[in-house]
């Protein structure tokens, strides 16, 4: 794992904590052993009001590559939802 991607990762949970959006959700998923995986999170995005996703909670993976932040990270919603930019697998439209 490359430590500028943990490093980065790191400083944006810390500064996720103390401040987001409400119903928003994003956390690192944990290890078989109970540590935090900084390169693998899990993520809930509440549904825009007066659309049809309003009563939703939208359960999303974040998987990070080592060469973080110079790459994005690729994005899964788990389980696949409809939604004209999101693939039929989950993955979004890029």
């Amino acid at each position: 794992m490359s430590g500028i991607a943990i490093g980065r990762l790191s400083e944006e949970r810390k500064g996720w904590r103390k401040d987001h959006p409400f119903g928003f959700v994003a956390k690192p998923a944990k290890n078989p052993d109970g540590s935090l995986n900084l390169m693998n999170w899990e993520c809930s995005i509440p549904g825009k009001k007066g659309t049809p996703w309003e009563s939703g909670s939208y359960k999303l993976r974040m998987i990070f590559k080592d060469d973080y932040p110079s790459t994005p990270p690729k994005c899964k919603f788990e389980p696949p939802l409809f939604h004209p930019n999101v693939y039929p697998s989950g993955e979004k439209v890029d």
